[in-house]
């Protein structure tokens, strides 16, 4: 009884009650503990993808979201700026009862620096955007170089907004060469002169109200 026995797996149905309760048991522990590997690993191997997934790349994207909203309040800030911006250059656009007092301001930019106004004439109309018109004018005035440069500074100064663009200097004697030699003080005189060519624009914004308002007529006339 002293020495050790050892247990015969193929005798073990023959063997006391204890050892075979006991070799269920370690049989069922080890199926268990298989069973729970074969099982689980691929669960656990998903598990360890997300939470890479979490921090390789949903992490930043909640940390930028994150940012978007701490800065939410500055953003609808710089809007409520951004649209007083705007009012007030909407308000710098003419209206079209304004548009033949920006000829008149064209004609006096000129007049002020001694400039001869050769001619302003209006272009088509133009469409920026849903909101803009950009009504231009073809200017061409004649004068020496620095009253040229007041003139197109003034214009930049004027009341409402005006542009100018395609802007051309050319001598004012190029298309009109003298033939003669004989009067050189005469000929010296106009090539100081120099005639300025340009697109001066103004914008205006588009009036969407008023057919709002004929809409609104008309309801009521059928109504009536």
């Amino acid at each position: 009884m002293s020495s050790k026995q050892n247990i015969d797996i193929q005798k073990l149905h023959l063997a006391p009650k204890a050892v075979q309760f006991l070799a269920a048991i370690a049989l069922g522990v080890v199926l268990v503990v298989v069973g729970y590997f074969a099982s689980f690993k691929t669960q656990l191997e998903t598990l360890e993808t997300a939470k890479t997934t979490e921090m390789d790349d949903l992490r930043p994207k909640y940390e930028k979201i994150a940012v978007k909203v701490a800065n939410l309040e500055n953003l609808e800030q710089e809007l409520v700026l951004i649209e007083q911006s705007i009012s007030e250059l909407i308000k710098q656009l003419p209206t079209d009862a304004e548009l033949p007092n920006l000829i008149q301001e064209l004609h006096m930019a000129a007049a002020s620096n001694q400039l001869k106004l050769n001619t302003v004439v209006p272009r088509k109309k133009a469409k920026e955007d849903d909101n803009i018109d950009r009504l231009p004018f073809f200017v061409s005035v004649t004068g020496s170089y620095e009253q040229l440069a007041n003139f197109v500074r003034d214009v930049g100064r004027m009341s409402r907004i005006v542009t100018l663009s395609a802007i051309t200097i050319k001598a004012a004697d190029e298309d009109n060469k003298p033939t003669s030699n004989n009067d050189k003080k005469a000929a010296s005189k106009i090539s100081t002169r120099f005639t300025l060519t340009a697109i001066a624009s103004t914008y205006k914004a588009v009036d969407t109200e008023k057919p709002a308002a004929s809409a609104a007529s008309g309801a009521e006339n059928t109504a009536q």
